[in-house]
């Protein structure tokens, strides 16, 4: 199975690069590209993308504000930030948005092709050059107690961890219903087992949890 991926940058040289790039990953299929958000948010309409690589700043609208729209109405949509943009302000802003992966533009492609994967796994991709930013987040979504030390591949079902990484970075049960092909009461029924393995009692304990054992954060 493929992943349908569209690509918006208003930059030539950038986009033709990440067309080489994503032309070269034998798993994604792309299925349109733009050069600002009005085209950007007619290509989503239409193509309705598993995943989408934005440029943050556009003609007309910047990339936060698009991925918001494009989240509103598709949120399914997985979303990857590539820009210039170093400052954490932007990145806290990005995640809030519900960006799923934020990457500098001086990356190196292949650190592009990981953020693709890592978000497509259901994780949170941060440049590894915001280390500072990763750092702090990471202490903020754990602290010392409150997280349980079970080792989820040797007590998890792989559905049962299919439906926790999920949840773990922020999807809704109908949200992860829709993501893997399963009715919402077998998504509840999932996330409960899981939980009640490994002794979580709350969706704090569960993002607490994924980001202590890399679910959350790929560097």
């Amino acid at each position: 199975m493929t992943t349908r991926i569209i690509l918006v940058d208003d930059h030539p040289v950038v986009l033709a690069g990440l067309k080489a790039l994503v032309l070269g990953l034998p798993d994604f299929e792309l299925v349109g590209q733009a050069s600002c958000a009005a085209e950007a948010l007619a290509l989503v309409r239409g193509q309705r993308p598993d995943l989408a690589v934005l440029d943050m700043g556009l003609p007309g609208m910047n990339g936060l504000t698009l991925a918001e729209r494009i989240l509103e109405e598709l949120p399914e949509t997985l979303i990857v930030m590539l820009t210039h943009y170093a400052e954490p302000s932007y990145v806290q802003k990005a995640l809030r948005a519900g960006i799923r992966g934020y990457v500098l533009k001086a990356s190196a492609s292949d650190k592009v092709a990981q953020a693709l994967r890592t978000v497509l796994s259901g994780g949170v991709y941060i440049d590894s050059e915001l280390e500072d930013f990763r750092s702090e987040w990471i202490r903020k979504l754990c602290p010392a107690a409150g997280v349980s030390t079970a080792t989820a591949s040797d007590t998890l079902t792989y559905r049962e961890m299919q439906v926790l990484r999920l949840a773990a970075v922020g999807h809704s049960n109908k949200e992860i219903a829709r993501r893997i092909g399963l009715g919402i009461k077998s998504v509840e029924t999932y996330r409960y087992r899981a939980c009640k393995k490994l002794m979580l009692h709350s969706r704090l304990d569960i993002i607490r949890y994924g980001a202590s054992h890399g679910w959350i954060l790929d560097v």
